[in-house]
């Protein structure tokens, strides 16, 4: 009997442990890592997404500063989808003129509102970065049928000109997405994101967030992205990411 009793606490000490451990504070740890290594996939509200990597160190117990690069698809609200008018078309945005991403450096801090204390639980951070923000223009191409001396058509591919690309119809499809890449139009502006940032996982030294915030772009001059359309100059925008990093 006595030793009956002696198994059952044994087992009941066993699972005590178990679940303290499942949920042993990694605060402990905290002080072994500086460094903090994120990558981050985003979708914005002007139809496009992104990428970008951050890279950061502790400057206080809560506070980490961080450099961010970030690359974006950015969409003219005025763009829209339409099939060519030809057999077995492509998809083509009538009227544009430029594919616009926007490259961003900057420089930011991530602030602990709440401290994940314990695997599984959940910490709340607040973001903010300013930077630099390059717009990079890629002329639009596509593919356009011409009508030949003969009266046959030729399919070629053609940098997109209102003036001469006016008779919709004869439209294919967007052209190969290289083309362009040599005529890249670059114009500088400034960058800044503010944000929320919730933070999960099941070990100290790697993490899952899911990000939400706004982000805000401004050029000296308007881009020109669509024809026949105001084109702009500030863009506000909200965003969602998913990112998931690491500490060393």
């Amino acid at each position: 009997m006595q030793k009956r009793i002696y198994i059952t606490f044994y087992i009941v000490l066993f699972f005590i442990n178990y679940s303290s451990a499942q949920n042993a504070p990694i605060t402990d740890g905290e002080l072994l890592y500086y460094k903090d290594f994120n990558i981050g996939f985003s979708l914005n509200t002007y139809g496009g997404g992104g990428i970008y990597y951050r890279h950061g160190w502790h400057k206080t117990g809560n506070v980490k500063n961080y450099i961010e690069s970030d690359i974006s698809y950015i969409r003219h609200p005025k763009e829209i989808w339409r099939y060519g008018y030809q057999e077995n078309p492509s998809t083509y945005t009538f009227g544009r003129l430029n594919y616009t991403y926007f490259l961003r450096n900057s420089f930011g801090q991530k602030i602990e509102l709440t401290e994940r204390s314990y695997k599984n639980a959940l910490g709340l951070n607040f973001i903010y970065n300013i930077g630099i923000s390059l717009a990079l223009l890629k002329p639009a191409y596509i593919d356009y049928f011409i009508q030949n001396a003969d009266g046959t058509n030729s399919l070629v591919t053609e940098k997109y000109n209102p003036e001469k690309h006016n008779i919709e119809y004869r439209i294919y499809g967007n052209g190969p997405f290289l083309s362009g890449f040599n005529e890249l139009d670059v114009k500088v502006g400034l960058f800044g994101r503010v944000g929320l940032n919730i933070e999960y996982g099941q070990y100290p030294d790697e993490y899952k967030s899911l990000e939400a915030g706004l982000t805000f772009d401004a050029f000296n001059e308007k881009l020109p992205m669509v024809n026949k359309a105001e084109q702009i100059q500030f863009f506000p925008a909200m965003y969602i990411a998913f990112n998931f990093g690491w500490k060393k």
